[in-house]
């Protein structure tokens, strides 16, 4: 099975440094064919005199594959500490939750995408974002860039679900106004969740983002919850965030997903069924910690996408699994039969 874990520094690895490489020897060949006319015997010391263009293409050839081995280096660096301080990845105990989680850009090495999550502790609940910024380039990782910086400041202060989604919506029409470049084209899916540590209900805001799937003895379903406009498009419409409730017992998991997750696409064209794989993985192992079995969930998820697409996805994925902590979650609440 494979491991979350793994999962996204396997798919950050690329062959650039081998294409460059393959490009120097074939220039250092051609450099060295036409060196020699076609037709022509020349002797020994013609010969050494018409190989010097050749050498010197090799060399060329030898200083361009370190220069770019030193710059794709450099990038990948530049790439890693933007990771750890935009995307940070997320705790795997928060409050009486138990997390795992995976992110993939679609970039390969450049591991920062459209893709985004956070988690933030508020009073006694712990609050999770997730969410999928429209479009690639520099515009949408300022858009992430955005909606993290606004998430992590209120997140903690607001007094409800429903007081974060407006500042939340607020925040980033500030950050759109300021912008130059398409404003009106960019917007934001995503969802909020939030889980009281000592009350039976979580509740959620969901703008336009795929639904949340929650496992409950044996029974997988979606959850959508109430739907709103993705960020950045209330002012097309006069719909607010409407917050919505449901019960998340100690036995149950839920999981957060991207797109990218349910539009994977087979050889024939046909979207990942996460439905009907998902009643096949395992998602209650009383033998296991809450942790390995949330990272066993998301490896048996990253297994079944790898076989249905036969490669990884090629766009942004992000997943969250999440499940209240036995030893705290199972003693706060009661169980329901």
């Amino acid at each position: 099975m494979t491991d979350p874990g793994e999962f996204a520094d396997r798919s950050a690895k690329r062959p650039w440094v081998r294409h460059v490489m393959v490009a120097g020897t074939l220039l250092g060949t051609l450099a060295v064919c036409a060196a020699v006319p076609p037709g022509c015997h020349p002797g020994p010391a013609s010969y050494a005199l018409r190989l010097v263009p050749a050498s010197e293409a090799a060399v060329a050839c030898g200083w361009l594959h370190r220069r770019c081995r030193r710059q794709v280096a450099d990038a990948c660096a530049v790439s890693d500490a933007v990771q750890d301080v935009l995307l940070r990845p997320l705790p795997s105990r928060v409050g009486g939750l138990a997390l795992a989680s995976v992110y993939r850009a679609s970039g390969g090495r450049a591991r920062v995408g459209g893709d985004l999550y956070a988690v933030a502790r508020a009073d006694a609940a712990t609050r999770v974002i997730i969410g999928d910024v429209r479009g690639r380039g520099l515009s949408s990782f300022l858009d992430v860039i955005a909606v993290l910086g606004a998430f992590r400041e209120w997140a903690p202060q607001a007094p409800s679900l429903t007081e974060l989604s407006a500042r939340l919506e607020a925040s980033f029409l500030r950050h759109l106004a300021d912008a130059h470049d398409d404003a009106d084209e960019r917007f934001v899916t995503a969802l909020l969740l939030e889980v009281p540590d000592r009350e039976p209900l979580a509740h959620m805001v969901n703008y336009g983002h795929p639904p949340l799937v929650r496992a409950r003895r044996g029974d997988v379903a979606l959850l959508p919850g109430h739907p709103c406009p993705p960020l950045g498009l209330s002012s097309l419409c006069d719909v607010r965030a409407h917050e919505s409730a449901f019960e998340l017992g100690p036995d149950d998991t839920l999981l957060l997903y991207t797109d990218s997750l349910i539009e994977a696409r087979d050889r024939a064209g046909v979207c990942f069924p996460l439905l009907e794989r998902a009643a096949t993985w395992t998602w209650n192992d009383r033998l296991r910690r809450s942790q390995d079995r949330l990272r066993g969930v998301l490896g048996q998820i990253l297994d079944d996408v790898v076989a249905h697409c036969g490669a990884l996805p090629a766009d942004d994925l992000a997943l969250i699994a999440l499940a209240r902590r036995g030893e705290e979650g199972t003693a706060a609440l009661p169980r329901r039969s």
